[in-house]
């Protein structure tokens, strides 16, 4: 029963952490945009993200992960929250006809 909730735990944390980095990965480069070129935004937005994943979940996904596994996990999460963040800045920069 631990082992189960611990899971749970687990799975609702990462859901609750994209969802921040996704949101970080729009707010972030929209916000510098003015002073900066937005692909370099976007750099500072991976920093800020990737700095929120380390300090909230990357710890339980050593314990559970070897590297590999780990590595292409965080890659599919971590490019899927960069291509929905994309997304969504881009159809908010999207002006009506």
């Amino acid at each position: 029963m631990v082992d189960r909730s611990s899971r749970a735990a687990f799975i609702t944390m990462n859901v609750l952490v994209w969802f921040v980095m996704t949101a970080i990965l729009v707010v972030v480069p929209d916000l510098l945009d003015r002073w900066m070129p937005l692909e370099i935004a976007r750099v500072v937005g991976w920093g800020v993200a990737g700095s929120v994943w380390v300090v909230s979940v990357e710890h339980q996904w050593r314990l559970r992960f070897g590297p590999l596994p780990r590595f292409f996990l965080q890659l599919i999460l971590w490019v899927g929250a960069a291509l929905v963040a994309i997304a969504i800045s881009e159809q908010a920069r999207v002006s009506p006809p």
